[in-house]
């Protein structure tokens, strides 16, 4: 019988529950052991009525770009609950920052006009067509990085940004303590978040685990710069930036893990 390319791997999944539990179905499939440990909460924003002035006007925006697929949920429950729909937007174009923003956009019944070759919110201001003068709507996290909206800003952009959710601390350390033992030989982050709880959380422990103890596969660079300044070491970082992505890193960083000290 042919063995399965994760068997016996043990990896802990920080990203939020629903997107977790897709994940830990897919390495489950892969031979994994996954241990589902959300380190984030999404939440409504503190003050809502950015928001929900933003989506009450969305029909004068000639662009509206998502960054990920939480902020086109939350974008969506408020232009409904102010009355509006879909139609809305007819005459704006929607920008993704990779295939999950798509999907989620797509489960709408809307178009994407604009998902970037690389998967990084930089490339969507740089791959744009002209936005000079352009009215450019952000809905984004509470803690969301600024270049977006600086080299927008940058090319002559009218830029406005909103708050469509918060990332709180997910999770309480005695939990993680349970879930630490045996201890996981990776654990994957998929955005900087991610890996600034679990740091918080591993400090929270009464006998505090180092995060050099647990090799990261990330999705990206920006999250692997951030893993490695928070002191985990990087066992893989996801060419294509998706989940798909993020599986196939594992999968090879988990071939060579017979000189895995933690194997």
């Amino acid at each position: 019988m042919k063995r399965l390319p994760l068997a016996g791997c043990r990896v802990l999944i920080t990203r939020p529950r629903r997107a977790g539990e897709d994940l830990a179905e897919r390495l489950q499939a892969l031979g994994a052991i996954p241990l589902l440990f959300p380190t984030i909460d999404i939440r409504p924003p503190e003050d809502p009525r950015p928001l929900e002035e933003a989506a009450r006007q969305a029909s004068a925006f000639d662009w509206i770009l998502f960054t990920s697929a939480s902020g086109v949920h939350a974008f969506m429950e408020a232009l409904q609950a102010a009355g509006g729909s879909r139609g809305d937007l007819a005459r704006v174009r929607l920008g993704a920052i990779g295939p999950a923003t798509a999907r989620a956009l797509q489960q709408y019944g809307l178009t994407v006009n604009y998902l970037p070759p690389v998967y990084l919110s930089e490339a969507i201001a740089d791959g744009l067509e002209e936005v000079k003068g352009r009215r450019i709507l952000l809905p984004r996290a509470d803690i969301a990085r600024r270049e977006l909206a600086e080299r927008l800003r940058a090319r002559g952009a009218e830029v406005v940004e909103v708050t469509a959710y918060r990332v709180a601390l997910g999770g309480d350390p005695e939990a993680l303590r349970a879930i630490l033992t045996p201890r996981p030989h990776r654990v994957t982050f998929t955005s900087p978040s991610t890996a600034r709880a679990l740091a918080e959380l591993l400090e929270r422990l009464p006998e505090p685990l180092r995060p050099a103890d647990l090799p990261a596969v990330c999705i990206g660079p920006v999250t692997a710069a951030e893993a490695r300044a928070l002191g985990f070491p990087i066992a893989a970082v996801a060419r294509e930036h998706t989940r798909e992505g993020l599986i196939q890193a594992l999968v090879e960083s988990w071939a060579g893990h017979l000189s895995d000290p933690l194997a």
